[in-house]
C-alpha cells in the first residue's frame, strides 16, 4: 500500500484476493505486545465508543464506525450492527477488556484513546474491520496497528462485506459527488494541481475537491513525493465537507483534511474501485 512517508517509496495499491475470517476468528489479527490496563465496561455507546464502570469514556483508536441517530441526524447504515457486534464481543468476556493506550491519551472531548482487547487477546478494532462494520482511520500520533488495521479493512472491502456492500459507502469517484455531500468518505480522484504555501500543502482534485495537509501534519509525509503527485490517480479518506466560498477558486465544491499518510493511496489505473 502506498504511504507517503519520509524516506519511504510507496508501492502501487493492489487489491489481492482475500477471504474474510469467520466471526469466531475475527480479531485474531493485530495482536498486542502488552496490555496497559484491564477494565470493566459499563455499556457500549456505539461501534467505536465505550463507557467504563469507573466513569471514563473510551474512543477506540484506529477505526471509524457508522454513527447512531443523534438530534435531527438519522442513523447511518449498520450503526446498530457495529454497536451490537462490539457489545457482544465484550459481554462474552464478562464485560472485561484490556486497554492499550495511544501515545496521545485523550482527545479534545476528554475521552480516553485506546485499543481494546478481549481477555483472550482478540483485537476488537480488527474484529469490527474484518466484519465490515468500521473503516480504518489513522490520526497521528496514535498510529500503532495502522498497517494491520488497513489490511483488516481491505479484507472486508475486497469481499464487499458489511458496509462495503452498500452503494455509496465504498470508494466514490470525486466527479460523482453530489452537492451537499459530507461525512466520512473514501474518494477516488485525479490530482489536477499541487500547491504549497505557509499554511500547508494543497491537492486540487477532479470533481472540485480540495485536500489540505496542514503544515503541522507535513512532517509525517514525504513532501517531495506529494509535490510529484500532479496527474496521479489517488484515493483519499477522511471527513468530507462542502466548501464555503469566501474568495479563491470557486470551482472548489468540497474540502477534506488529511492528517496521516495512511489517508492517501496512489492507485494503478485499472484497479478495482471497490478494493
Amino acid at each position: 500500500m502506498f504511504r507517503l512517508e519520509k524516506g519511504v517509496l510507496g508501492c502501487l495499491f493492489l487489491c489481492l484476493p482475500a477471504l474474510y475470517a469467520p466471526a469466531a476468528d475475527a480479531g485474531a489479527s493485530c495482536p498486542a505486545t502488552r496490555i496497559d490496563e484491564y477494565a470493566a465496561v459499563r455499556y457500549v455507546h456505539d461501534g467505536d465508543t465505550v463507557h467504563l464502570r469507573d466513569g471514563r469514556n473510551v474512543r477506540l483508536i484506529g477505526i471509524n464506525a457508522p454513527e447512531l441517530a443523534i438530534d435531527d441526524k438519522p442513523a447511518q447504515a449498520l450503526s446498530a450492527d457495529a454497536r451490537d457486534a462490539l457489545r457482544d464481543a465484550i459481554s462474552a468476556h464478562d464485560n472485561r477488556v484490556g486497554l492499550v493506550f495511544g501515545k496521545q491519551r485523550k482527545d479534545r472531548y476528554g475521552r480516553t484513546l485506546a485499543h481494546l482487547f478481549s481477555p483472550d487477546g482478540s483485537n476488537l478494532q480488527a474484529a469490527l474491520l474484518e466484519q465490515g462494520l468500521a473503516a480504518a482511520l489513522t490520526i497521528a500520533p496514535n498510529d500503532a496497528f495502522s498497517d494491520c488495521y488497513r489490511l483488516a479493512e481491505r479484507t472486508a472491502r475486497c469481499t464487499q462485506r458489511g458496509l462495503w456492500s452498500l452503494p455509496g459507502y465504498a470508494s466514490t469517484q470525486s466527479t460523482a459527488l453530489q452537492s451537499g455531500a459530507d461525512g466520512f468518505r473514501l474518494i477516488n480522484a485525479e490530482v489536477r494541481r499541487v500547491s504549497r504555501n505557509a499554511r500547508g500543502l494543497w491537492l486540487t482534485l477532479s470533481g472540485g475537491l480540495l485536500v489540505g495537509i496542514h503544515t503541522a501534519d507535513l512532517d509525517a509525509f514525504d513532501e517531495t513525493e506529494l509535490l510529484a503527485l500532479q496527474g496521479a490517480s489517488i484515493r483519499v479518506r477522511g471527513w468530507l465537507q462542502p466548501k464555503k466560498h469566501s474568495g479563491g477558486d470557486h470551482d472548489i465544491r468540497f474540502y477534506m483534511r488529511l492528517r496521516h499518510p495512511a489517508a492517501l493511496e496512489i492507485r494503478p489505473a485499472l484497479a478495482d474501485t471497490k478494493c
